[in-house]
Order: C-alpha cells, then structure tokens, then sequence
C-alpha cells in the first residue's frame, strides 16, 4: 500500500513537469519569432539587435578566430578559473566559520558583526580598495570573489545549523551520542540544505560579479570581451558574450542543483 501511495505523487508530479515545459517552449518559440520578425523587417538596426544570421556568423567567427587573436574558449577558461578559485575558497572558509558560528555562540557574538557587515555590502564598492592594495593583476579579482561568496556561505551555515530539529538532538544524547558524534551524525546533515542554498546563491553572485570585475578592470574573460566589443559596436560579438555568459551560468546552476540531489538525496523526505 505504501509502495502505491509512493508512486502516484511522482507520476503526478511528471505530468505536471511534461505540461510546464509546453509553456517553457512556447515561450520560448514566441519570443524567437518576435525577434526575427523585428530584425528582417528592419524595424530595428542590427547594431541594437542583430538577427539570427549575423548572430550565427558572430558565433562561428568567434569560434574560428578568436577575439583579437586569442581563442574563445580562453577567455570563457579564464573566467571559470577566477569563478572556481574565487568561490571555492570563500565557499569552503565561509562554510566552516559559519558552522562554528551556528554551534558556538561566543564565535557568533564574534564574527557575526563582521559577516552581516559584508553581506549586504555592494562587491564592486571596494574593488577599487582591493585594485589599489594589489594591483590591476588577477589578486583583487579573486579576492573580490572570495568576499563575495564568504558572507553568504557563513550566513547558510550557521542558520542550517540553527534551523536543526531540537528532537532529533534531544533523541541523539538520549542515545548517549557524544557532542562530535551530535554535530558529526545529526546537526551537519541537517544544515546540508541550507549549506549548498547558500552556495547556489553565493555561486550566482560571484558569477555576476566577476563579469562586472572584468569589464572594470580586466584584460581578459569574457566579460572583458563584450565590454571590449561594446566599444568597437560590434554587437553581434556583444550578444554572442552575452549569451555564452548565460549559458555558462545555467549550466554551472544545473551542476550545482545535480550534485545537491546527489549528496542530500534525503531533502523534502
């Protein structure tokens, strides 16, 4: 019988998905349409919006040749690396401070000043600052990263840590679990959730961030190239970017959403 009533909210569910994407493709399909119709019958100036075959042409051109004679996939590396280094440390640092703040009060009392001050803070507000103490190179991009996932990841943390069912460690140390064995079997698990929440969010923000850090003051990625395109109004190029830009952002989301399923497997259980 549980079987049964296991199986129908999951069909259900798929029906619903199956229904939800008609719309996602109709959307998509009116949208398409609007904007070849807008760009052949020249209603708009391909230098505001290039049509389906000067975008394409953009495309195989960037592919082909690169952008003023460096590969196109090198500039998208160069971004992914700053994107991996700046977040992953600030994720993992940010995580664990955040841990320690949600278990131990005195560390919140501490550091939580400093993680609230810095959360809502806009990140390009001290780029200048870090540009200044490091130099134009690649240190304030990844500094600027790090701060940026930091305060996010902290905050997840301690409020994963803080949101743990008061029952489940009740009925631990009645067990007679010692306190590592508490944080290490129920409070961590528990938090997971809200740790890897606070890391999609954290990955999303970087990722805006390093784009707006490489127009500002950068030489390479893909954010200096549409940036750098824009200049000589070569929009197609500037589209083609854009475009990359989001995609690339999706997929990074979609990894992260896989890998969450993967590793807390027991969410919404």
């Amino acid at each position: 019988m549980s079987r049964a009533v296991g199986r129908k909210p999951s069909t259900a569910s798929r029906r619903f998905a199956l229904r939800d994407w008609r719309f996602t493709v109709l959307s998509v399909a009116i949208i398409a349409a609007a904007w070849v119709e807008l760009t052949s019958s020249g209603r708009v100036s391909d230098l505001f919006l290039p049509g389906p075959a000067l975008l394409w042409s953009g495309l195989v051109d960037l592919v082909e040749h690169g952008y003023k004679n460096r590969p196109l996939g090198v500039e998208v590396l160069f971004s992914l690396e700053r994107v991996f280094i700046g977040f992953g440390t600030g994720a993992i640092f940010g995580t664990v401070l955040g841990l320690a703040m949600g278990y131990y009060r005195r560390v919140d009392a501490v550091c939580s000043p400093y993680v609230e001050f810095l959360r809502p803070l806009p990140q390009l507000a001290y780029l200048v600052l870090l540009i200044a103490w490091f130099g134009i190179g690649e240190a304030p991009k990844i500094i600027l990263l790090f701060l940026t996932a930091f305060p996010v990841a902290a905050v997840a943390a301690r409020d994963g840590v803080r949101n743990t069912s008061r029952v489940r460690i009740l009925a631990a140390r009645s067990l007679g679990a010692a306190d590592w064995q508490i944080f290490r079997y129920v409070i961590f698990p528990s938090a997971l959730t809200d740790i890897f929440t606070g890391a999609r969010l954290a990955l999303g923000l970087v990722y805006a961030t390093l784009i707006a850090a490489e127009i500002i003051a950068g030489s390479t990625g893909i954010g200096w190239m549409v940036f750098d395109a824009g200049r000589f109004l070569r929009s197609d190029y500037v589209f083609v970017g854009i475009g990359i830009i989001g995609l690339t952002g999706l997929a990074l989301d979609r990894f992260f959403v896989a890998l969450e399923r993967r590793i807390v497997h027991w969410a919404g259980k």
